[in-house]
C-alpha cells in the first residue's frame, strides 16, 4: 500500500536536497559543516600535516616553549614535552585516534542503537516492556562510571576503551529512540494511517525516521561530545591508549607532573579537546536548528 503523504504530515522526497538548500542559507550553520569536514580531513590526514614524527625525540630540545614565546622556536610551533617530542605533530596525529575513535563510537551507536530502538518501539510484549525499564535502569548511572567498570574488567587499550564506552552509552541512544518512536505511532494520523491498512514497514520509512530526525540528530551530538571526553578520561587514569599513543588524554596524563613547568604541554591537548568539542556542538545545534524551521 503507498502512503498518501501530506505537506503537514511528511517530507517531500527530495529532502536531503532542500535540506542542503536551507543550511546554505544559514551563514552559521554553513561554517559549522566546513569547520566539521575539515575536522574530519584532520581526523584522516592529520599524519600528513604532522612536519615530524609523533614519536621523533629532539635530544637537547626537551621542554622546549611554543613558538610564540621569547625561547621558543617555529619549527616547534607548540613547543616540545620532557622527551623532546614535538607537540604540534601529536597533537595531529592525536585526532585519529581521539576523534576517530569517539566518530567511529557514535557511527555505530547510531546505526546498531537506532535500529534496536525502532524495532522495539514497533513491536508489543513482555521482552519489550522488560527491555524498557532495563533500559530505564542505566539512565540513572553515569556513563563515565559505566565505561570505567566495563573498561577494568578488560585489558586497558584504546580499543577496549572504545567497546566500554559504547556499551555504556548504547542503552542511552536505544531508550531515547524507543521512547521517541513510542510516541510517533500514537499520533492521531499515524493511528488513522495504521486503521486504514498501512504497512508497518511504511509507517516506519514514511513517518516514523523523519520525525525521528531531529532526536537522533540531538543525541548523536551529546554521544559525540561525551565520547571524545570519555576516551580521553580513561586514557588519563590509564584504562586506555597506553604510552606513546598520541592520544590527547593520554598526552596530559605523561605531562600532568609538568604542569607548573611546562604548562603547555598539559593546556594545548586540552584546547584540542575543546576546539573538537566546539565545533561538534555548533554542527550539532545548526543541523537541529535548520531542521526543526524546515519541519515547520
Amino acid at each position: 500500500m503507498i502512503i498518501n503523504k501530506e505537506p503537514e504530515q511528511f517530507r517531500e522526497s527530495a529532502y536531503l536536497s532542500q535540506f542542503w538548500w536551507e543550511l546554505r542559507k544559514d551563514t552559521f550553520a554553513l561554517v559549522s559543516v566546513y569547520l566539521f569536514l575539515g575536522l574530519l580531513i584532520l581526523v584522516l590526514l592529520g599524519y600528513l600535516f604532522a612536519p615530524y614524527s609523533a614519536d621523533r625525540q629532539f635530544i637537547g630540545l626537551e621542554l622546549m616553549p611554543p613558538s610564540w614565546s621569547d625561547k621558543g622556536e617555529i619549527s616547534h610551533f607548540f613547543g616540545t614535552d620532557d622527551l623532546g617530542r614535538d607537540i604540534f605533530s601529536r597533537i595531529l596525529y592525536g585526532f585519529y585516534y581521539t576523534v576517530g575513535s569517539a566518530l567511529v563510537i557514535t557511527v555505530a551507536i547510531g546505526i546498531i542503537g537506532g535500529v534496536i530502538g525502532v524495532i522495539a518501539g514497533t513491536k508489543k510484549g513482555s521482552s519489550v516492556f522488560i527491555l524498557s525499564h532495563l533500559f530505564d535502569t542505566f539512565l540513572f548511572i553515569p556513563i563515565l562510571l559505566i565505561a570505567i567498570v566495563i573498561a577494568t574488567l578488560m585489558e586497558p587499550s584504546l580499543t577496549n576503551a572504545m567497546l566500554a564506552i559504547f556499551l555504556a552509552m548504547l542503552p542511552h541512544f536505544i531508550h531515547k529512540i524507543y521512547q521517541t518512536t513510542q510516541r510517533e505511532l500514537k499520533r492521531e494520523y499515524v493511528v488513522t494511517l495504521r486503521l486504514d491498512g498501512a504497512r508497518k514497514r511504511d509507517l516506519i520509512r514514511l513517518v516514523i525516521l523523519p520525525n525521528l530526525t531531529v532526536v537522533a540528530v540531538k543525541e548523536l551530538r551529546h554521544i559525540f561530545v561525551i565520547a571524545v571526553l570519555d576516551i580521553s578520561a580513561l586514557s588519563f587514569i590509564k584504562l586506555g591508549a597506553k604510552s606513546p599513543t598520541p592520544e590527547w588524554g593520554a598526552m596530559i596524563r605523561d605531562s600532568v607532573d609538568l604542569i607548573y613547568v611546562a604548562p603547555w604541554t598539559v593546556f594545548l591537548p586540552g584546547m584540542a579537546i575543546i576546539f573538537v568539542i566546539l565545533i561538534s556542538t555548533m554542527l550539532g545545534n545548526s543541523i537541529v536548528r535548520v531542521l526543526e524551521r524546515y519541519r515547520y
